[in-house]
């Protein structure tokens, strides 16, 4: 037993380890994000003349507006699953209910009554007496 725990401490340990190696030296992956070559990308600023900081800031308008159009389709497959959800738990309600309604035909809608499992007869030895 003493070994199981040994290798289950080591393999966690490893795990650990493996996740802090992916946090310092892996890819900068945001997830649920891709990126596509040859669009826009999303500039900051810097210490530039006004007029360009207004191109950039057009630039970066039209950027997250885009992304922004992109979680609009969310909003509809949010409200699918939503409508989903709601028609499952219905189905789960009908299905719970014809259980216990096929369980109450069986036994008659009553607790089963349950005989022998305790005994009756005491027999108390410590009161008898020797003459």
């Amino acid at each position: 037993m003493l070994t199981l725990i040994n290798i289950l401490i080591i393999f966690f340990s490893f795990l650990i380890i493996y996740q802090i190696l992916l946090a310092c030296f892996g890819d900068n992956v945001v997830e649920g994000l891709t990126v596509v070559e040859g669009l826009t990308k999303y500039k900051p600023y810097g210490d530039k003349d006004a007029l360009i900081l207004g191109q950039q800031n057009a630039g970066n308008i039209i950027v997250l507006k885009s992304e922004i159009d992109d979680l609009t389709g969310l909003k509809q497959e949010f409200q699918d699953l939503s409508s989903n959800y709601s028609g499952l738990q219905s189905q789960v309600n009908s299905l719970v209910k014809a259980q216990n309604d096929y369980t109450n035909q069986m036994t008659g809608g009553s607790n089963a009554q349950i005989t022998g499992t305790t005994t009756d007869t005491t027999s108390d030895s410590s009161t008898t007496t020797t003459s």
